[in-house]
């Protein structure tokens, strides 16, 4: 298998608490991608424990995946079903919890922000929102050299370097809209921004606008943005705490209803069910990612975009 670790100084892989059949690796983009790029992961697991092993993937930013498993990966989520993944996919803006299996074998990823997805393709992400397309079908080139070069590599430790190199490439040019759409990323973030109209007038933006912005560059109109960063980062918030009761919900929920509402909404089933399935591989990836990269999913950050 694959090294476990990160090349940010001080991360200790034991602390992942991994299973032993299991590795993963967490990595910070190269400094000028800052704010473009969440981080790149790499997964590998091996053994007859691995297989059709099952695994969760909260809602999420744009992603891309390199399937490099000998054996076939397939997400199922409500009303999707990508199976089996492509070798290189491109996973735009999610708004449902979906359920990962696979038989082992290596993946490695890419969490973009929306604001590094204007700067790599410039697509409109309301086409690709809960949506998975084959990554060649968004980039300017085709993907096959990296992929050659991710599968020649060590498929660990030596990942990082070939995935800045190609991004640096690719991502050297400014959209033109980036500054709003950073703004928007941050202030989707701010515990303080509870509504639409706070979005719009931070930003000095009718409403309008401010909608077109959020659908073709963030895939999700503003008020399902703000509502599924809420519901997440309440979700994180019982799930680290281990909290049985809701007490550790944002206090913009009214009430418990109002929460389990939004827990049917993205996961299907209440936030309490969810919480007691066994997922021992989503319980390591977010105690890794807070270790390396100070944010449990990705739609939680990148950390730069946080209020400090």
């Amino acid at each position: 298998m694959i090294e476990s670790g990160s090349h940010t100084p001080g991360i200790d892989p034991a602390w992942f608490r991994l299973h032993p059949a299991t590795a993963m690796r967490w990595e910070r983009p190269h400094p000028s991608l800052e704010g473009l790029i969440g981080d790149y992961f790499a997964f590998d697991s091996e053994g007859p424990e691995m297989m059709g092993a099952v695994s969760w993937i909260l809602p999420s930013w744009p992603a891309i995946r390199f399937v490099l498993a000998d054996n076939p990966i397939t997400v199922i989520g409500p009303g999707i079903c990508w199976s089996p993944l492509p070798e290189a996919g491109f996973y735009g803006s999610t708004s449902k919890v979906l359920r990962h299996t696979s038989f082992g074998g290596v993946t490695i990823g890419v969490n973009l922000t929306p604001a590094g997805v204007a700067r790599l393709s410039g697509i409109d992400l309301s086409a690709y929102r809960d949506r998975m397309v084959p990554l060649g079908d968004i980039l300017p080139e085709s993907p096959d050299a990296l992929v050659e070069e991710l599968r020649a590599s060590d498929q660990g430790p030596g990942v990082k370097a070939i995935l800045d190199r190609f991004f640096m490439r690719l991502m050297d040019k400014p959209h033109r809209d980036e500054p709003r759409i950073m703004k928007l990323n941050r202030l989707l973030l701010d515990e303080n921004v509870q509504t639409v109209r706070e979005l719009g007038e931070a930003l000095d933006m009718p409403p309008h606008q401010l909608r077109r912005l959020s659908l073709r560059r963030f895939g999700f109109p503003p008020k399902l943005l703000l509502t599924r960063t809420r519901f997440l980062r309440s979700l994180m918030a019982l799930k680290m705490r281990g909290a049985e009761n809701y007490d550790a919900i944002d206090e913009y929920y009214t009430d418990a209803s109002h929460f389990l509402r939004d827990s049917e909404r993205f996961l299907g089933m209440t936030a309490r069910r969810f919480l007691k399935l066994d997922m021992p591989f989503l319980d390591a990836v977010l105690r890794a990612r807070q270790m390396v990269l100070d944010t449990a999913t990705p739609a939680l950050g990148p950390a730069v975009y946080r209020k400090r």
